[in-house]
């Protein structure tokens, strides 16, 4: 088994809303960053220079890297990017892949297959906090895989979160990421009727939030996103196409199984996206307010 002190080299790819400030915090960690030229090169030049090497294609990124990080928008390009014949020729025995998006179990299972057989180690290792958490590095890691391989790269993962969970095998990762979006959506549809009828009945918005903050009805989207629904303050942060994306895959995963909250919320966020799909997803409290 590789040496935890070897990771040395890291390659990173998906450099979007959450991917470049968590490379950064990487590069400020100590790694060596490995980049690879991206349709929007802004982030490539700003992470260029702060440091970081950037590479013609990925696959040359990873070739000369003890570990790769992959934060990508869905599995579309989880098996564009991560299953080229490029990028399988130049993964090398013991490398470790740590991969970040949210996708599905499914394709995770089958990017994990390709990889074990080159040789090379898995983690399925998405993340929760948003934007705000991985500018400041303290995002949570759903982990799944080995817990030799969690090991080693926890101190890489340290680079990008405060909290780093293990949750099962390979494919755990992308389960739990689920279930955490699927209530992530719902809470913002409930905390944006909260708003509605606060200022029905003419509560003040700073005392509710600090009140049910300490109580039973509490959420992170009562105490995160309270002021940006009432101030309908939808910069793109994490963006509502991604969360109907997310939404689906929990539904795909749970189809079977009633699921009658989670159906309505991505009806929800399906009719929102139409025009606000690259708003942040706060931006769904228009259709309830």
């Amino acid at each position: 088994m590789m040496n935890m002190n070897r990771i040395r080299h890291v390659a990173f790819l998906g450099l979007g809303a959450m991917g470049l400030p968590m490379a950064k915090n990487v590069l400020r960690a100590g790694y060596t960053l490995h980049i690879t030229m991206h349709r929007n090169p802004a982030p490539v030049e700003e992470l260029r220079a702060l440091g970081a090497v950037v590479h013609p294609t990925a696959a040359e990124a990873v070739a000369i890297s003890e570990a790769t990080v992959s934060i990508l928008p869905e599995d579309r390009q989880m098996r564009e990017v991560l299953l080229s014949s490029a990028m399988l020729e130049a993964v090398r025995k013991e490398q470790l892949l740590i991969e970040m998006t949210s996708g599905s179990p499914n394709v995770m299972k089958e990017v994990a297959e390709a990889y074990t057989k080159r040789g090379a180690r898995v983690l399925d290792a998405p993340v929760s906090g948003g934007t705000i958490g991985a500018e400041q590095g303290t995002l949570t890691v759903m982990a799944g895989g080995e817990a030799s391989d969690l090991a080693e790269a926890e101190p890489l993962l340290r680079s990008m979160a405060a909290t780093v969970s293990p949750v099962g095998d390979v494919g755990a990762g992308k389960a739990v990421k689920a279930i955490n979006q699927m209530l992530a959506a719902i809470h913002l549809l409930a905390a944006s009727e909260a708003v509605v009828l606060a200022e029905q009945l003419g509560v003040d918005l700073d005392a509710l939030q600090k009140v049910i903050g300490s109580s039973s009805g509490g959420s992170w989207m009562v105490a995160n996103k309270l002021n940006a629904i009432a101030g309908r303050q939808f910069k793109p942060g994490f963006r509502m196409n991604l969360m109907k994306k997310d939404v689906g895959i929990a539904l795909a995963e749970g189809q079977g199984k009633p699921m009658p909250i989670a159906s309505l919320a991505y009806q929800l966020y399906e009719m929102a996206a139409r025009e606000d799909g690259d708003l942040d997803f706060a931006a769904v409290s228009r259709l309830i307010r």
